[in-house]
């Protein structure tokens, strides 16, 4: 989910402000003009990418071929988005909104393509993601508060630790799996475990795995076997005395 202010009047070859202005208007769009084209960028739409985008072209980065002055022509492609609403108009240069919008969508070519159909162009001047998966802006805390946390573990006045969420609560909508600390141990040397348990030839798909309560790998479930993908040792599983806990 992203906050993001337009900034009418101008379009630019980045579409956000640090770009050239290439196009200019004295029209200035009333809140009501924009919330009544908001509905034709909700869902599945075609959009264009920036010119100044990773995106490649003939193996070259769009935005190394724009910054040395080449004509880029991007495809356009399909991109889904969920939500778009007019949250605040500050003044009659600017408008906020907010989106919450699939992998791939580019905010600075819906600034782009709302501009230019209001007929008085725009581009991005602030851009913020408030949300991803489970994270969201009520768990976020300044930088300079992390900053003074680090000051104080360092100094062992404290635990950054405690400041930190568990890895597992970035694994939110992935399925558990908990196996002995034994099989543990062998996912952690990359070997394959296989699955006990009278669902095992049902379960398929990526799993993370758990011994005992902690994280132990995110693992790929096929045909009654557990194949690791990415394995942790954030328990001390591997080369400690726990490989032995579970015999």
């Amino acid at each position: 989910r992203y906050r993001f202010t337009i900034r009418w009047g101008e379009e630019r070859d980045t579409d956000d402000a640090e770009g050239r202005v290439v196009e200019t208007s004295a029209a200035r769009p009333a809140p009501d003009a924009v919330r009544a084209i908001l509905s034709q960028f909700i869902g599945t739409i075609e959009q264009v990418p920036p010119r100044y985008s990773a995106i490649k072209v003939e193996g070259e980065r769009a935005y190394d071929l724009a910054r040395d002055g080449q004509d880029v022509t991007l495809q356009s492609r399909m991109i889904d988005i969920g939500s778009l609403e007019l949250v605040e108009s500050p003044d009659l240069d600017h408008s906020v909104l907010e989106t919450e919008c699939g992998k791939g969508t580019y905010v600075r070519a819906l600034a782009r393509d709302m501009g230019r159909l209001l007929g008085c162009f725009g581009h991005v001047s602030a851009l913020r993601r408030t949300s991803v998966g489970p994270f969201d802006e009520v768990a976020m805390i300044p930088l300079e508060q992390l900053a003074a946390l680090c000051d104080r573990a360092a100094a062992g006045e404290g635990n950054l630790a405690d400041a930190l969420l568990p890895v597992e609560t970035a694994l939110d909508d992935i399925p558990a799996l908990a196996i002995s600390r034994a099989d543990a141990a062998r996912l952690q040397r990359g070997q394959t475990v296989l699955l006990r348990g009278r669902d095992a030839p049902l379960l398929r798909g990526t799993v993370y795995v758990t011994a005992s309560g902690d994280l132990v790998a995110l693992a790929d479930v096929d045909r009654g076997e557990i194949v690791p993908k990415r394995v942790f040792n954030l328990a001390g599983l591997h080369g400690t005395s726990a490989l032995t806990k579970g015999h």
